[in-house]
């Protein structure tokens, strides 16, 4: 599993918003490409299907409609900008 690795409002600075209460410690980023959605909490970040009655993300939710990256291609970048890793590495390190 993806993990964050930096503070969650780091997230913010490259893009992704917060959820509305009560889901409010987490954030989201939409994708128009894929029709895609990264979720991200405190313990996770995970690519979920977009739907726009999600009752998590707001009205008008923050999304990519211009970008021709999708949620994969973004969720790379996270990993090589060293702000999600895997769970797995985290554990064979101690």
């Amino acid at each position: 599993m993806l993990i964050p690795i930096v503070d969650m409002e780091e997230f913010e600075k490259v893009g992704f918003k917060k959820m509305k209460k009560p889901y409010d410690k987490c954030y989201y980023l939409c994708f128009s490409r894929g029709v895609q959605m990264i979720f991200l909490s405190p313990i996770m970040i995970d690519i979920i299907k977009w739907k726009d009655d999600d009752p998590r993300i707001h009205k008008n939710a923050n999304c990519r409609y211009r970008d021709k990256r999708t949620a994969l291609d973004f969720m790379c970048e996270l990993i090589k900008g060293n702000m999600v890793s895997c769970d797995y590495l985290e554990t064979m390190e101690e």
